[in-house]
């Protein structure tokens, strides 16, 4: 029994290693600059959000923030990463709390389109409030209607396609118990 949890934790863990690197990687492979704010437009959504349908709350926290943190700092934008830590990190445990309520793993659910959507909205709201900080309300806007909401669509879109297929293979292969599945 011991051993079990043991080695549930282990997967966990080295799920989140992974999904964290993977997180950095989609996020600074394409890399789109958007000059009205010294922003940029990149594809690391998709695996903030897949990390919290694999991991839960606490793993799309981490991973979805840490690995978008990494991103910032790794591409010069280092006063940025605070924001991007918090900012994705709220997406992803808000992705994570809610789709962990999907009964069927291999179906795309209710509570997968509902964490999708409301991590989208916290990803919105809270870019939209640290650049109006920052930069003033007009770039802020610009940023939101040219970069991010595109960002988070496409993102939003390929995770419910994906996100619920990897955590369904993961259940199939014997590499998520049941405590990791309540975890998620």
């Amino acid at each position: 029994m011991e051993r079990s949890g043991s080695s549930t934790q282990t997967v966990w863990i080295s799920l989140l290693a992974i999904l964290t690197a993977l997180t950095t990687i989609a996020t600074v492979v394409l890399v789109i600059p958007i000059p009205a704010t010294g922003g940029y437009l990149n594809f690391g959504d998709i695996m903030v959000m897949i990390s919290g349908i694999l991991l839960g709350p606490a793993g799309g926290f981490i991973a979805g923030g840490g690995g978008s943190m990494l991103a910032d700092v790794s591409l010069g934008y280092v006063g940025f990463a605070p924001i991007t830590l918090i900012v994705k990190g709220l997406e992803g445990l808000a992705v994570g709390y809610l789709s962990r309520r999907t009964s069927a793993l291999e179906k795309i659910g209710k509570w997968d389109v509902i964490g999708v959507i409301i991590g989208s909205a916290v990803m919105l709201l809270g870019y939209l409030i640290a650049e109006t900080l920052l930069e003033g309300f007009g770039p802020a806007l610009v940023e939101l209607i040219t970069g991010n909401l595109l960002q988070v669509t496409v993102g939003s879109v390929l995770t419910l396609l994906v996100g619920p297929r990897l955590r369904a293979y993961l259940s199939s292969q014997g590499r998520v118990s049941e405590s990791l599945q309540e975890a998620i």
